[in-house]
């Protein structure tokens, strides 16, 4: 189905679109993305101008708030039981893993009917996870594979490229330099996409 690319506003085969990066540029500023998840923020932060933008705003609105905000010590500790309590709530983390869980994320439109959440984002190896929903009856314009292949895991419902139809359990890959016809869910779907950064 294709990827959005990078930060801030980008073209889509034509159509304006924007990453919202202020969940990852808050949860960065707050302390809270940590491990692996705060490893691949830092790797991205000395090419990507809009999440230094953004972290800094984070940094300077928070900033703003304490200092807004009457003096009051918080009980020793408090900071730990928060941390421990997302831990608790998301479950055992391995060492140098990132787990997503799921009803999690931000979903972003990529078109009509059609939306994306980024799972991880590797910059050594320029490719993006992600998962891809689409209404019923939602369409996806035609668009070609020009960074790389694109691997597409159809999790659930139905996808129609021409006359290719891919059910739940069924696997497609676009090589680089390939196209894609217009795509077409009837039920709707869930996808999983591994494509080129």
């Amino acid at each position: 189905m294709g990827s959005p690319r990078g930060a801030g506003t980008r073209s889509m085969h034509g159509k304006m679109m924007s990453e919202d990066l202020d969940q990852t540029a808050a949860a960065y500023a707050l302390g809270i993305s940590r491990g692996a998840a705060r490893a691949a923020i830092e790797a991205r932060l000395s090419s990507d101008p809009a999440l230094q933008a953004k972290i800094k705003l984070w940094q300077e609105n928070f900033v703003a708030l304490d200092l807004a905000a009457g003096r009051q010590a918080p009980p020793a500790g408090l900071f730990d039981m928060i941390v421990a309590a997302i831990d608790a709530g998301a479950g055992e983390e391995l060492s140098d893993t990132l787990t997503r869980r799921a009803g999690t994320g931000v979903w972003t439109e990529m078109s009509p009917g059609v939306t994306y959440s980024v799972l991880f984002d590797d910059p050594v190896a320029k490719r993006r996870s992600m998962l891809v929903r689409a209404l019923p009856g939602a369409t996806y314009e035609s668009h070609f594979h020009d960074e790389g292949h694109e691997e597409c895991l159809v999790l659930e419902g139905d996808l129609t490229m021409g006359d290719l139809k891919l059910l739940a359990g069924d696997f497609h890959l676009a090589a680089k330099g390939s196209s894609h016809p217009p795509a077409y869910s009837a039920t709707g779907c869930l996808l999983h996409i591994s494509t080129a950064l």
